[in-house]
């Protein structure tokens, strides 16, 4: 358990149950390198989940840190077209056969309304 109950503490009051639901709320990160992060205790953990999966190369990667850092000077992001998430996509379809076009979504739940939209136009029905 956390000798930092300051930020359970604080934690309780503005997060239902003190957590962001997955874990022990009791357990505050500090930071992360390669497939490690620390608490605020500085208790050393393998970070399994890897940041619930956008960390594939791990936390601070020199190369992807490096890219983030080069992007920061043009801006965090772009909700119209621009030519990183075109590369992107194209990457993602040559990388993934059955992935003939990408659809960015901010969100799971976007992702499942996308999903259904398309199995209801593939399926012709417009209840399940």
């Amino acid at each position: 358990m956390s000798s930092q109950p300051h930020w359970s503490d604080r934690a309780r009051a503005v997060l239902p149950a003190g957590g962001f639901g997955n874990f022990d709320p009791d357990i505050i990160i500090r930071e992360g390198h390669g497939s490690r992060v620390w608490d605020e205790d500085g208790n050393e953990f393998i970070d399994y989940p890897i940041g619930s999966g956008p960390m594939l190369l791990g936390h601070g990667h020199p190369e992807v840190r490096d890219v983030v850092l080069s992007q920061l000077d043009k801006s965090m992001t772009f909700f119209a077209n621009n030519a990183a998430g075109i590369e992107l996509a194209e990457e993602i379809c040559r990388a993934v056969p059955a992935a003939e076009r990408v659809r960015y979504v901010t969100s799971g739940g976007e992702a499942y309304m996308y999903a259904l939209r398309l199995a209801r136009a593939y399926t012709g029905r417009d209840k399940s």
